[in-house]
């Protein structure tokens, strides 16, 4: 299966403006692309929404230019864009900066192009010696990690989305590990923050083979079961399960070992394992969650699948369709989010005013 052709030609009674987009919502399985079309994978760098019962394209959205590296794999596209879709956050090297962008109507976009797109509006630029990364927008703020220099631990920070130009908060600091590498972190759906390295570990009784686990406020983060001589952990860079439950991947995801992946479940002092996809070729690359947590779309390096789920059981476990190919080194697009339902009005969250000029307001 081929990436998708555009659908967001007014004529045909598509919508034509940011208001009516909203307003018929942006649903469905959302995947970045990274090379459109088999185009270049820098420069044609794609939001697409795609039926998930399907795979069908419904509605595409243009990205900056090189907003994402083309060749790096299982990138966090999913923190970038806001829970309504208005923003969309990425860095740069150079300029080294954190930047903002906002979902534009077509005659708004710069050039003749007929596509909606994320128009850059605000930079946070770094000074001095300063390095900034790893932006995420979680509610009405946007989260980056600034590193000063070798032997500091890097500090994440947070600014309002309506205003970013503003004084950040400083939110935690990566602790050093091995090597100086800086602890990996994450928000838990509640927004709060989990630096992996300053979690204690907890040994879970009680169910199959050994596990260990990381939480914080409640929500397990970081898992790793070893079972029947395999290694299973959580997926890097992957949204945050929340609650006692998560998806275990193959350790190392390597292409001759363990099939499919692992749905765990903690109860109390003890734990359960599901196995899923267990005669599919390779294991499970990436998945997007139902936002009720009844299902979950899974892919592996060849088809798409969704597994439903009743108060945390599984119930039906179906193919959904081929996964789609893009020229980045993966070959696949990156998960975002499986969106169900139209996202909120942009003039609530955040205001229409700061959605078309972030900049106009300042934080005191």
């Amino acid at each position: 299966m081929t990436a998708c052709e555009s659908s967001s030609d007014s004529s045909d009674g598509s919508p034509g403006t940011v208001e009516e987009l909203a307003e018929e919502g942006l649903v469905g399985l959302a995947l970045v692309h990274r090379g459109f079309e088999g185009g270049d994978p820098e420069t044609d760098q794609v939001l697409v929404f795609h039926n998930p019962d399907t795979g069908t394209p419904v509605q595409r959205i243009d990205l900056p230019d090189g907003a994402l590296d083309p060749m790096a794999p299982a990138l966090p596209v999913h923190k970038q864009f806001s829970e309504n879709w208005q923003y969309f956050a990425f860095a740069t090297s150079e300029p080294n900066a954190v930047h903002l962008a906002v979902l534009t109507d077509p005659q708004e976009s710069e050039g003749e192009g007929e596509e909606f797109s994320y128009q850059p509006v605000e930079s946070i630029p770094a000074s001095g010696e300063e390095t900034l990364s790893e932006p995420v927008i979680h509610g009405e703020r946007l989260w980056f990690v600034s590193a000063q220099g070798a032997g500091q631990p890097p500090q994440v920070k947070s600014v309002p989305l309506e205003a970013p130009a503003g004084t950040p908060n400083q939110e935690g600091s990566l602790a050093l590990g091995e090597g100086q590498r800086p602890s990996d972190w994450t928000l838990t759906p509640d927004g709060s923050l989990h630096i992996r390295n300053s979690v204690p570990t907890e040994q879970v009784t009680g169910g199959e083979g050994n596990l260990v686990v990381r939480s914080t406020n409640g929500s397990v983060v970081n898992a790793t079961l070893t079972t029947g001589g395999e290694q299973w952990q959580t997926f890097d860079d992957a949204p945050v399960w929340g609650g006692e439950r998560t998806l275990l991947r193959p350790d190392g995801n390597g292409g001759d070992g363990p099939r499919g992946a692992y749905l765990l479940d903690i109860e109390g002092q003890g734990h359960s394992v599901t196995r899923l996809l267990e005669d599919e070729p390779g294991p499970v690359v990436q998945y997007a969650l139902a936002p009720e947590r009844d299902a979950i779309l899974l892919q592996t390096e060849e088809k798409w699948f969704r597994v439903d789920l009743e108060d945390g059981s599984v119930t039906e476990t179906e193919e959904a369709f081929p996964r789609y190919h893009d020229t980045s080194m993966d070959g696949w697009p990156l998960a975002v989010r499986w969106s169900q339902e139209p996202p909120a009005d942009p003039s609530e969250e955040p205001s229409e005013d700061a959605s078309q000029s972030p900049a106009s307001t300042s934080s005191p």
